[in-house]
């Protein structure tokens, strides 16, 4: 056999190969003295394919292939490489045709002397024989019958035959027996002279030849008895006379009720039954005529199991079913393609057309139904066309669908985070250590993919708890299966649990890096491409988020002025980013390094893009470390910046805090908010008046749904900011201010954007915001809900006389007597119920009055926020969100607590 020829042509060239054992590949035997790692391929047996008569044009051959090296690793890794190369592969190698090759098995084994380790695989190689001949040999000439040993011809003479003798043991020459030659000889047979259409008929002593007529037809006559000879009934010759009358008697085949024939049949046609029309057709007699054309002919990849192939001289069917079950960690893939024409050398799978696919594992037997119903179908089974069923396996789609699960967002190098990123990795998701007593515990995910705060609690309870290591989940397998991040200094992790509470932030389990010397270090070199991670800094000076713990110049800090590059031997992510919540992404390719935070635009710049040596969270080498939490960090070895508006949104909808509220709570007549409210919203959240030359820019949202604070700092600068419009979430009624002395301030040019309890906030100073909101003449009753800080000079609503600062023109106020004065100066969340059989105000999600009076909102006019229009009662102080109901149906209880899951006010 010469595949071994291909063998040696695949792998010698395969560079994953090559790289690893250079060019010691061998057949059989490795040269004496070889020193590792080298391969040795043995072939194992050869078995030939006959599915005609003739010499076999297809070969099965199995060959061993041998992976040695030092260690455990190392061998596995040629076996990788190995399989990669030779699995699914077809073509022309070193002269010989291959078909395809499937992998079948592997093995690993220890050798002791000399100490060594090898990992066995094993292939199916189908080798095409197309350079064949038949052997001929010499032909025999000259030769007699006679001549042979045991054959007498002596005396034979005309008409005789050859019998066997056996007395003699000789076949010779004799006389013929006799018996009859022709029809007629037979004694029971009496035949004249036959003539066209007669019938041989019995008339009850032999058999003659004559014609048959209607009273030769031997039917049970009127009284049920049976006589062969016996005429028709009467009864039954009258209607067969009526028949023969009317001329209902069918005469031609399409005279049967079950046959419907159309014009003139064509050469090569066959009555074939059609199940459509429940009739008998003329159509093409298809007699596999083309079965070669169909096998060879097929493409070779994916593998095709089935092809059926038509044109209008006959057509070509090809079977070869392959396995129902899957190998472990697989599934069966099967897909039925078209093609309108016949098969073709040559043909490839893109010349196919996808028609269907079933669904994973589905056997054989159970897609026969399925491709007979394209096949005898109008839309494909119109000749020439050809269908192709193939097989294949594929990976296995894991029970869990995380982020590195998806096509966007595979490949990662490493990946560190609270909650499951990827479905094949099967193990913890961090180890924690007690401080009280030094035990340490696993901590894996729950049901839902996130880190499983019920054991973290119980583990935890009546002490802290810091992370010893954090698990690597890039890998397939289970715990510790990839480059984990580790600290077994006890001092210097950071903390998960403290307090008696789960650290978290924005809603979401964390881990706290102290500033000090708290870092987690993988003890690997890691190239950073891309990276994704999600931070929180609290420190006022620079914080790393990751880095080298012991060299190398690579690493990603923060501080508080703009995004920039200003440090030659590492990345510093700057600007809004001390204090605020961060989905930081750097592509990190030469010779430009992009940076961006939050979804935001991104900046370039040249940065330094060797291997980070020894890659650390939290810290890098004699710098400084991080001060504030983590929650993910996300490494790709390459570029992944066409994928990160995709990767961010995974992440955003992860980590925003909770549902938007008007997704739950539907039916607000008006809605005002710095965060998204409702997922269908795609407009902005405010519009910002740059102080310096007035211009204008509209302001939206991040990726966790949050003010996009980046595009803010961005637009005002050094400028103070002032909100123009703020945008209606629930409708259409925008809030606008164009007198400039009287909008509200977003942003200050000296400390940034105006914030409460860490959000963003307008501050309003005798400010308004004027909107369109009509209610319905029928809404009497509403529910108002605000989110502010008035400070210590104004409330929300008046002190003095308690109107509502959400005015109108016409004069509607609310009239209650709770004023509310002990809030001022500090957060709080505000909500009145307003109908006219009892009106109720609620403090902090505690309701705090009841009885209350009120004039109706009036259903026309203008409203004003912050103010009414003549200026007075004005709100001095940070207003973040406002929402109006016109009724008091609505959930009070989870709008509160929505809201103060996001706020954090009480």
């Amino acid at each position: 056999m010469n595949t071994g020829k291909a063998v040696y042509g695949i792998l010698s060239t395969n560079s994953g190969v090559t790289d690893l054992v250079g060019t010691n590949i061998f057949p059989e035997i490795a040269e004496q003295e070889t020193a590792t790692p080298f391969i040795v391929y043995q072939l194992q047996s050869v078995a030939p394919e006959d599915t005609h008569d003739g010499p076999s044009k297809l070969d099965e051959v199995r060959f061993e292939f041998i992976c040695y090296a030092d260690n455990y690793d190392a061998a596995a890794d040629i076996g990788v490489k190995v399989r990669a190369a030779l699995d699914r592969v077809s073509g022309t190698y070193n002269g010989v045709n291959v078909e395809s090759v499937q992998f079948n098995d592997v093995d690993i084994n220890i050798e002791y002397d000399p100490r060594r380790y090898s990992q066995v695989l094993t292939f199916t190689f189908r080798i095409k024989r197309d350079d064949f001949t038949i052997a001929q040999g010499t032909p025999v000439t000259g030769a007699q019958l006679g001549d042979l040993s045991d054959v007498n011809v002596t005396g034979v003479s005309n008409g005789q035959l050859i019998a066997y003798n056996s007395t003699s043991g000789n076949w010779e020459a004799a006389d013929d027996a006799g018996g009859a030659q022709n029809l007629n000889d037979l004694s029971d047979v009496n035949i004249a002279l036959p003539e066209n259409r007669n019938v041989l008929m019995y008339d009850g002593a032999e058999f003659v030849d004559d014609n048959v007529s209607k009273s030769d037809v031997g039917l049970s006559n009127v009284d049920n008895t049976s006589d062969a000879n016996k005429p028709v009934s009467t009864a039954t010759q009258t209607a067969l006379n009526a028949k023969a009358d009317t001329s209902a008697v069918p005469t031609e085949l399409n005279d049967l009720s079950d046959v419907t024939i159309t014009g003139t049949p064509a050469g090569n046609e066959a009555l074939i039954f059609d199940t459509t029309s429940s009739s008998f057709k003329s159509l093409p007699n298809f007699t596999n005529r083309f079965e070669d054309e169909a096998e060879n002919d097929k493409p070779l990849t994916p593998f095709s199991e089935r092809v059926y192939s038509v044109k209008a001289d006959g057509d070509g069917i090809f079977i070869d079913a392959q396995s129902d079950t899957p190998t472990a960690g697989k599934v069966i893939e099967r897909k039925i393609y078209h093609k309108a024409g016949f098969v073709e050398s040559g043909d490839v799978i893109g010349d196919f057309t996808l028609i269907h696919t079933f669904a994973d594992d589905t056997a054989y037997s159970a897609t026969e139904s399925v491709f007979e119903g394209f096949r005898d179908g109008d839309t494909y089974g119109s000749p020439p066309f050809t269908l192709l069923q193939t097989w294949e396996e594929a990976t296995a789609a894991p029970s869990f669908t995380g982020l590195l699960n998806e096509s966007y967002g595979s490949g990662a190098a490493a990946s560190y985070s609270v909650r499951r990123l990827n479905g094949n990795y099967t193990g913890a998701a961090i180890e924690v250590e007690r401080t009280s007593d030094g035990t340490y515990q696993d901590i894996g995910f729950d049901v839902n993919g996130d880190l499983d705060e019920s054991a973290l609690t119980t583990f935890c309870t009546g002490t802290t708890c810091k992370v010893s290591k954090w698990y690597d989940q890039s890998q397939t397998g289970g715990t510790g299966s990839g480059n984990d991040a580790v600290q077994a200094t006890h001092g210097d992790q950071p903390t998960i649990y403290t307090g008696g509470a789960i650290v978290k932030d924005n809603g979401r389990v964390a881990l706290d890096f102290d500033g000090g010397q708290d870092s987690l270090d993988t003890g690997q070199s890691i190239r950073t491409a891309t990276t994704f991670t999600v931070s929180k800094s609290t420190s006022s000076g620079r914080s790393t988020v990751y880095g080298s713990q012991s060299g190398g110049s690579q690493y990603l800090r923060t501080d508080g002025t703009v995004i920039d590059f200003s440090n030659t031997q590492g990345l510093e992510l700057t600007g809004q980013i001390s204090g605020s919540y961060n989905l930081i992404f750097v592509d990190n390719i030469s010779p430009n390094t992009s940076l961006g935070n939050n979804g935001g635009a991104v900046v370039t710049g040249s940065l330094d893009t060797s291997n980070i040596a020894d890659f650390a969270i939290g810290q890098k080498a004699n710098g400084n470390t991080h001060q504030g939490t983590i929650q993910e960090v996300i490494l790709y070895d390459t570029t992944k910046a066409s994928n990160r508006t995709s990767i961010e949104s995974n992440i955003g909808d992860y980590y925003t805090q909770n549902t938007p509220l008007l997704d739950t709570y539907t039916g607000a007549a008006a809605a005002y908010s710095l965060r998204k409210l409702r997922t269908a919203y795609s407009g902005s959240a405010i519009r910002v008046r740059r102080r310096n030359d007035n211009a204008e820019a509209d302001i939206g949202f991040n990726v966790f749904g949050e003010l996009d604070t980046v595009s803010l700092a961005a637009h005002c600068g050094s400028n103070d900011g002032f909100v123009k419009t703020w945008y209606d979430q629930a409708s259409t009624n925008d809030a606008t201010q164009t007198t400039t002395a009287n909008q509200p301030k977003i942003y200050d040019g000296t400390t940034g954007v105006v914030t409460e309890n860490g959000k963003p906030a307008l501050y309003f100073n005798s400010d308004y915001l004027a909107d369109s909101v009509t209610m319905e003449s029928s809404a009497s009753d509403y529910t108002f809900v605000s989110i502010t800080n008035l400070g210590t000079g104004g409330d929300l609503f008046d002190v003095e006389s308690g109107r509502l600062i959400l005015d109108t023109r016409s004069g509607a106020y609310y009239s209650g007597n709770y004023r509310g004065t002990q809030y001022r100066g500090q957060q709080y969340l505000k909500a009145l119920l307003l109908s006219s059989a009892n009106g109720t105000q609620r403090i902090d999600g505690a309701q705090v009055e009841t009885g209350l009076t009120y004039t109706p909102i009036a259903t026309t006019g203008l409203r004003s926020i912050g103010a009414q229009f003549n200026g007075g009662r004005a709100v001095l102080g940070n207003v973040q969100e406002i929402l109006l109901y016109p009724n008091v149906t609505v959930s009070i209880t989870g709008i509160e607590s929505n809201i103060n899951t996001f706020y954090s006010i009480y």
